[in-house]
């Protein structure tokens, strides 16, 4: 499946989901992180995200089947690494 995460948090939470999520997904930009998952991936990932985040923290997550169901579209320079994004 492809996943699509996106959150606000306190910056002192920011790190430790920064660092959480970059062990599953490619970070594009800020709190945004994006990658093809297991089902299995995607339960655990959000589990552990309801455990580690700040109480006043939001996270959303869009999934769907696969890659191919998604446009996707850029303008300027993100801060992220989607070298292995086609």
């Amino acid at each position: 499946m492809y996943l699509l995460i996106v959150y606000d948090t306190d910056r002192k939470n920011c790190a430790k989901l920064h660092k959480y999520l970059k062990r599953y997904l490619n970070w594009n930009q800020r709190s945004v992180f994006e990658g093809t998952v297991t089902e299995a991936q995607y339960r655990k990932i959000k589990n552990t995200i309801d455990h580690i985040r700040a109480d006043n923290s939001h996270v959303v997550f869009y999934s769907m089947e696969n890659d191919k169901l998604l446009n996707r579209e850029e303008l300027g320079q993100g801060e992220g690494n989607t070298s292995n994004i086609l």
